[in-house]
């Protein structure tokens, strides 16, 4: 960003953390089961699905997940072994953002240079965004904004969510918060899936 005296404004809501509690032992034994399941499936998403892959990540990532490890079901368990998957979790949150990152950065990039090539005069790189047309410069803050607003519905992101797990008092609350994060990434992976395998069923029919 060329204006070096802005200053990011951010709009901050508290989030409360849960402070339900479950003492049921045959529940938290079924709870710590499907976390690893989902752990694993996830893992196993982004590793071996590669139309998925290939549309999720880069090359520099795709390196990345193949290294996740994989964990049983006494972590979940031990208050302080579980810290691992945390950390895990985390760096595969903090992976996906770089790698949407490098993604929109790349847009952005194409975009600016594409333009730039168009005006009279010799090409200066990096191209500045100030330089630009004020339509252009529209058009990239609205390129950014989409990606902002679709990297927060997507779940990952490895700061606040992390933040509210080291907030919490009790073990199981920890696990049912990092049970939902995981959980919703499963969920959203499947679905692309599905998506993708109908889309070459249909390629294929056709």
């Amino acid at each position: 960003d060329d204006k070096e005296d802005d200053y990011l404004i951010a709009l901050v809501k508290i989030r409360h953390p849960s402070s339900e509690s479950n003492n049921d032992d045959r529940h938290a034994t079924i709870k710590s089961a499907q976390v690893i399941e989902d752990y694993q499936t996830v893992r196993s998403i982004y590793i071996n699905s590669q139309s998925l892959a290939s549309n999720e990540l880069p090359k520099f990532a795709r390196s990345a997940v193949k290294t996740l490890p994989t964990f049983h079901t006494d972590i979940i368990h031990d208050e302080k072994d579980f810290w691992k998957l945390v950390e895990t979790w985390q760096m595969l949150c903090n992976t996906i953002r770089q790698s949407k990152r490098t993604q929109l950065n790349s847009i952005v990039n194409e975009l600016s240079v594409s333009v730039a090539m168009q005006a009279k005069g010799p090409l200066e790189l990096p191209v500045k965004r100030k330089n630009l047309p004020s339509d252009v410069q529209r058009q990239l803050k609205g390129i950014e904004e989409h990606a902002s607003r679709d990297f927060i519905e997507l779940g990952m992101d490895p700061v606040l969510d992390f933040q509210e797990i080291l907030e919490l008092k009790d073990h199981k609350d920890r696990v049912e918060k990092l049970a939902g994060m995981i959980q919703r990434e499963r969920s959203r992976l499947e679905a692309k899936e599905s998506l993708i395998r109908a889309f070459l069923e249909e390629e294929l029919a056709g």
